[in-house]
Order: structure tokens, then C-alpha cells, then sequence
């Protein structure tokens, strides 16, 4: 009889479920472990060190400390040395931006420069030519020669 008790209890437990879903499983029951024992660390014996050892490593650790404080001391010098260093010359490459940028101004905001032709220079320009003709068609100065006997 008892397994058709169950056969129902499966039977009524799929009708009150909607189409397309799954029945949920029964989980089994996890046996619950007692704890295990705490183990305890092995015990490591210390070993001895004579007073004179301990003198000797107190001695050297303060050796060296020493030599460190001194070379934190040069290290934190040298550090202030090269702040002040950059300092001054980024004072010095400011200065010099400034007086950069102040020569440039003047050149940029000068008179704007004229559409008149340049003047030629040389012998040809003592020919007057008129403002129309080039001075390649102007007649050139004949040139005085002033050996004696012509």
C-alpha cells in the first residue's frame, strides 16, 4: 500500500503543475561530518644564542643603520641640490621665452611692406630711365677714359 501512496502524491503533484515546467527533485540530505580534531603546529625549539653573539649582531645592525642614515642624509642633499637646479633653470628658460617672444612682436607688427620695385643698384642705375622703360633700354653713361694722348 505504501507505494500506492506515492504513485498519488506524484499524480497530484503534476497536476498542480503548469505545462512546461519541471516537477522539482527532492535533494537528498547531506550527513553532516563531526569536525575534525585541531591540529596542533609542532613545537620548534629556539635556539640558544650566547650574549656575546647577540652583542656582536647588535653592533653590526647599528654599523648599519649608521652607514644608511648617512647615506639618506647625501641622498636627500643631492635631491634638494637638483630641485633647486631645475628650479632655476626653468626661471632661466622662462626669461628666456619672454625676451623670445618680445623680439618677435616687432617683426610681425612692423609696416606692411610696399608693392614699389626695389631700386637696381650698380652703374646702370646712374642712367635716368623713364618710369615706363626698363633700364635694359635705357643707354648706358659712357664711361670716361682719361688716358692722355686721345
Amino acid at each position: 500500500m505504501a507505494k500506492a501512496a506515492t504513485k498519488k502524491a506524484v499524480k497530484s503533484a503534476k497536476k498542480g503543475v503548469k505545462p512546461g515546467r519541471r516537477v522539482a527533485a527532492a535533494k537528498p540530505i547531506k550527513a553532516v561530518k563531526a569536525a575534525a580534531p585541531a591540529k596542533k603546529p609542532a613545537t620548534v625549539k629556539a635556539t640558544v644564542i650566547s650574549k656575546d653573539e647577540l652583542r656582536l649582531q647588535l653592533e653590526k645592525a647599528q654599523a648599519t643603520n649608521a652607514t644608511l642614515r648617512v647615506k639618506s642624509r647625501e641622498a636627500t642633499r643631492a635631491a634638494k641640490e637638483s630641485a633647486a637646479q631645475i628650479a632655476e633653470l626653468e626661471a632661466k628658460v622662462a626669461q628666456l621665452e619672454k625676451k623670445l617672444s618680445s623680439q618677435e612682436k616687432p617683426t610681425t607688427s612692423s609696416a606692411p611692406i610696399s608693392d614699389k620695385p626695389a631700386k637696381p643698384r650698380g652703374r646702370r642705375t646712374a642712367v635716368k630711365a623713364e618710369p615706363g622703360e626698363s633700364i635694359e633700354a635705357a643707354e648706358p653713361v659712357p664711361a670716361v677714359s682719361e688716358t692722355p694722348g686721345e
